[in-house]
């Protein structure tokens, strides 16, 4: 092999190496969107929102301002600055699209509803969490300010911060789940997506030159992501046997009073086609 030879090939395994970067750098970007896109359209065909927890915007939300501002006095990965960006600006519209199709928020016009702890992220208009997020982002912005970008412990700060509030993601949808007992509002793109994309995210952080609190925050996250996995299981398998239970009724009518406070007590959403599926099958004496 001569040495033109030589240097074609290590031009090529050079190409091949920075392609692969810059596509594994949109992906880090673009990737994590994807299921929340998903969730969104799934929130807007259903018109319910029940099974998903807003607490996982506030989160995103809160990770992403302080990531922002981390990124300002640690000049790391420039697609981890933009993966916030796009994470609040997804976020937002996510929250808008809960916020329309909530059937349990009271329309409150009183300003006083945000002083309001026990009601805290659960308000009944959109521009009650953009006039927060405003609000706390500037306040961040500040204190960042004042403090200065060149202090190495406060920007050590806000680097344990993003990653810690961000390692928490799934705790709200865990809690939502263990409330609702209700699966299937949930997005299952959006936890493939979450669990993908926190393998994604420690083989990222491990390749690139990290903080290594967003890599332990990272593996903690990863963690949680099976316990998510695991209630959407077990609660889609108790929906079934509730379902089969409900349909040994004799003639039971989809519009029938009691069959439907039934399914509202168990926090369940059924659908026509699980109904007249289940109804069938039992009526010619097949096991569901």
């Amino acid at each position: 092999m001569n040495d033109d030879e030589t240097n074609n090939i290590h031009y090529l395994r050079k190409m091949i190496f920075i392609i692969f970067n810059y596509l594994l750098d949109i992906g880090f970007v673009v990737l994590p969107l994807v299921g929340y896109i998903h969730q969104y359209m799934k929130i807007k065909i259903l018109q319910n929102t029940e099974g998903f927890s807003k607490f996982v915007s506030f989160i995103l939300i809160m990770a992403y301002i302080i990531r922002i501002f981390f990124w300002l006095g640690h000049h790391f990965e420039i697609t981890i600055l933009l993966n916030a960006i796009l994470g609040i600006i997804m976020q937002l519209l996510l929250l808008q699209i809960c916020v329309k199709y909530d059937k349990r928020l009271q329309r409150n016009q009183n300003i006083s509803r945000l002083l309001n702890l026990k009601e805290f992220w659960n308000w009944p208009f959109f521009y009650d969490y953009f006039f927060f997020v405003s609000i706390i982002t500037i306040l961040i912005g500040f204190l960042s300010n004042l403090i200065g970008y060149d202090n190495e412990v406060y920007i050590f700060i806000l680097g344990i911060l993003t990653s810690m509030i961000e390692a928490l993601l799934d705790i709200p949808q865990i809690y939502e789940l263990y409330i609702s007992k209700n699966p299937h509002t949930i997005s299952y793109l959006l936890i493939i997506g979450w669990l993908c994309g926190d393998i994604f995210k420690v083989s990222y952080y491990c390749s690139r030159n990290t903080p290594i609190q967003l890599i332990v925050c990272a593996i903690f996250q990863l963690s949680t992501d099976f316990i998510v996995i695991y209630q959407i299981y077990y609660y889609k398998q108790k929906y079934d046997e509730n379902l089969d239970k409900l349909f040994r009724f004799s003639h039971c009518d989809l519009n029938d009073s009691k069959f439907n406070r039934l399914f509202s007590n168990k926090h369940i959403i059924y659908r026509d086609s699980d109904f007249h599926l289940h109804r069938d099958s039992y009526s010619s004496g097949n096991t569901v």
